[in-house]
């Protein structure tokens, strides 16, 4: 289910016009490895807390990654925490000691803010069980219970004003993942085209383009029920041009939630108007761009290959690699 905040993070970037989309004929590879040093840290990384549910110190099935879309009519945001897959009724606990707190805008919401005051976890679509101001114990007091129908517990860490990856090593824990992200497509999105039609004639790219991603990751766990098997989004995506072994442009990171997200006002610019959340009856699609405005002019015209890395929260990555043919001359 959607959930959607009204904090900002980040800095802006201007906004381009972007109509149109011609499909480039992809050969996809993909390749499992693991990124050196980052997947020995996460294996190592001791866990600062446990997760919110019994058994606390056991891992338990996420359906919603942090930075997934959510789309709620014209409303788009990044998705601020993760979902904790749950049977409704079940009992949630506080996991940093403090006092609680019950947002009048949300009431299905118990914050608890650590004693020093930099800290603050949410933990949306539970009934409450306590009161505003009372004092809570890590993994004692009991602050609600999941409310009928959701199914899940929106768990969110707040940490010096932003919010932070609750995954990220040596966060919320125990936490694996030996699950790898797929690229499954490259678009080239024509800037300024008038229409599908139009661009989608084009045999080879001209002028300036926009590049796009599909891509998607898979849950560790699996869940059971309508959500089972639903795609997630990566935590990194990065990419670079070739021009047969020769290095073009070298990796830049177009995505990257490992930490934190950009500010909301940045999702246009992040995700694709096609893009789409999961819901139950669907699932969902991730158009990530790569970057805007690409100014084919300044390559030589010929075939080029895109090559795209996709990386979950501990370091397991995907590759998929695509044909770029540029055709300024003609």
């Amino acid at each position: 289910m959607a959930t959607s905040h009204a904090r900002h993070s980040g800095r802006a970037r201007s906004r381009r016009a972007i109509a149109a989309t011609v499909t480039v004929a992809a050969t996809l590879v993909c390749i499992t490895f693991v990124a050196p040093g980052q997947a020995a840290a996460s294996a190592t990384a001791k866990p600062a807390y446990g997760w919110p549910i019994k058994p606390f110190h056991h891992q338990h099935p996420v359906r919603a990654f942090f930075g997934d879309p959510r789309i709620g009519g014209r409303s788009h945001s990044f998705h601020f925490g993760v979902d904790i897959s749950c049977p409704d009724g079940t009992p949630v606990y506080a996991t940093i000691t403090g006092r609680a707190y019950i947002s009048p805008r949300h009431t299905e919401t118990v914050s608890v803010i650590a004693d020093h005051g930099n800290v603050e976890f949410a933990y949306w679509h539970i009934e409450p069980t306590v009161h505003s101001g009372q004092r809570v114990t890590a993994y004692r007091t009991v602050i609600g219970k999941v409310v009928a129908s959701w199914e899940h517990v929106h768990f969110a860490e707040h940490r010096n004003g932003v919010y932070v990856n609750p995954l990220r090593p040596g966060a919320m824990g125990p936490y694996t993942d030996t699950t790898v992200p797929t690229v499954r497509a490259v678009t080239v999105h024509a800037v300024n085209a008038r229409s599908v039609a139009t661009a989608a004639r084009r045999a080879a790219a001209h002028g300036r383009v926009d590049l796009v991603a599909e891509a998607y990751d898979a849950t560790p766990i699996p869940i059971s029920g309508p959500w089972h098997d639903k795609p997630l989004t990566p935590a990194l995506l990065r990419w670079r041009l070739l021009d047969g072994k020769r290095v073009v442009t070298g990796w830049r990171t177009a995505v990257d939630f490992r930490l934190t997200y950009p500010s909301n006002e940045l999702w246009s610019q992040t995700y694709t108007s096609w893009t789409r959340q999961n819901k139950r009856i669907w699932d969902g699609r991730y158009g990530f761009y790569l970057v805007h405005g690409l100014d084919t002019r300044r390559l030589r015209d010929g075939t080029y290959l895109v090559q795209v890395e996709a990386t979950d929260i501990r370091g397991n990555s995907g590759t998929g690699s695509f044909p770029l043919t540029v055709a300024n001359d003609a």
